[in-house]
């Protein structure tokens, strides 16, 4: 059993980031059917499920900087999944909304989420799920602090 102090000493960060790196991976694979990036279906979710409004809170949601989102912004426009419109109280703002074309995509993608997540647990019991999920809840508090 690893202590503490050697996680700190460079494998939780490790882990944190091939653990993040194996979920896009695998969501990248299971998104491909569907013409979409990982990336990408984050735009989706994050407006079906009214968590991103506006460029700036995609690039929140997302973990991607200005520029980037902007060029998947350009792809997933070109693709007919959404639209850029101005906002109509603060024109300097502009609002990402789905397509019927992207909100039709989202039961597929919900159900490849679904997919992936059971794969990535697969061997847990659901109180090791829920101490994973409390885990990283806790992670995410720390960091905001």
């Amino acid at each position: 059993m690893q202590t503490v102090e050697e996680l700190q000493n460079g494998q939780f960060g490790f882990l944190i980031s091939q653990a993040r790196n194996a979920v896009f991976a695998a969501l990248d694979k299971e998104m491909l059917p569907l013409g979409l990036t990982a990336s990408q279906f984050v735009v989706v979710v994050g407006a079906m499920r009214d968590r991103a409004r506006t460029v700036n809170e995609f690039c929140q949601l997302a973990g991607i900087e200005p520029g980037p989102m902007s060029r998947l912004l350009d792809r997933m426009e070109l693709k007919g999944i959404v639209r850029r419109e101005r906002d109509s109280d603060d024109r300097r703002q502009v609002n990402i909304t789905l397509t019927e074309k992207g909100a039709a995509l989202y039961p597929q993608i919900n159900a490849a989420i679904h997919k992936v997540y059971g794969q990535l647990l697969k061997g847990f019991s659901e109180p090791e799920a829920l101490a994973f999920k409390s885990a990283l809840e806790k992670i995410l508090l720390n960091a905001r602090q």
